[in-house]
């Protein structure tokens, strides 16, 4: 084999495997970043994070346990001014049901999550004008827990790259409520449960 033609075969295979390469760092990379997309988007109608919440997250341990953050809203309707809040939340998904229409109904959901409001009125720590220890409590952070469901369908994966919609609901209360009904037995379980619903879309 004559030096000219060696040169062509080895620019041929250098050539072949550089593309073999890039197409492959091209895979990599787009699986790498597709995995930095949130699993899902919601929409949140109430259950103590605001009147309103859009949140993302991604699930874990095959679907069983989502994280979530929410950006939470309530309008002057309902307060002096509009509140503006952020959460935390945690929900485990202990029970799935499949069933032959492309329906998932999962019926125990539960959760808890951490949730800060913005504003003056809303403090962490202990304004100056109080006297130290005067309240336990700071209306700025909480903490709750909740129960509810969901059912998953596949309504809107053929039309969009969405792969399914989601619909729940959840019934949950805060810690201070919880301490407060434990020091006031007379206080109605009413005042301290809080309902709420959303739609989530999954990818």
């Amino acid at each position: 084999m004559n030096s000219k033609l060696r040169h062509i075969l080895v620019y041929i295979t250098l050539f072949s495997t550089s593309i073999i390469y890039g197409q492959e760092l091209e895979r990599v990379d787009s699986s790498r970043y597709s995995k930095l997309l949130p699993d899902y988007v919601k929409l949140q109608y109430a259950c103590g994070i605001g009147f309103l919440s859009a949140g993302l997250g991604y699930t874990f341990f095959d679907h069983k346990l989502d994280v979530s953050f929410f950006y939470g809203y309530v309008p002057t309707w309902f307060t002096v001014d509009d509140l503006h809040s952020v959460s935390l939340q945690f929900t485990a998904k202990l029970i799935r049901i499949e069933t032959k229409k492309d329906i998932e109904i999962l019926p125990l959901n539960i959760g808890a999550y951490f949730h800060h409001t913005f504003g003056n009125e809303f403090w962490v720590k202990l304004p100056d004008n109080y006297p130290s220890g005067y309240y336990w409590w700071s209306p700025g952070r909480n903490t709750g827990v909740f129960i509810g469901g969901e059912v998953k369908t596949k309504l809107f994966a053929n039309k969009t790259p969405a792969s399914g919609t989601a619909f729940y609901f959840r019934v949950g209360t805060r810690g201070l409520y919880l301490a407060s009904k434990a020091g006031n037995s007379s206080i109605p379980l009413s005042d301290i449960v809080e309902l709420g619903f959303g739609i989530a879309i999954y990818r």
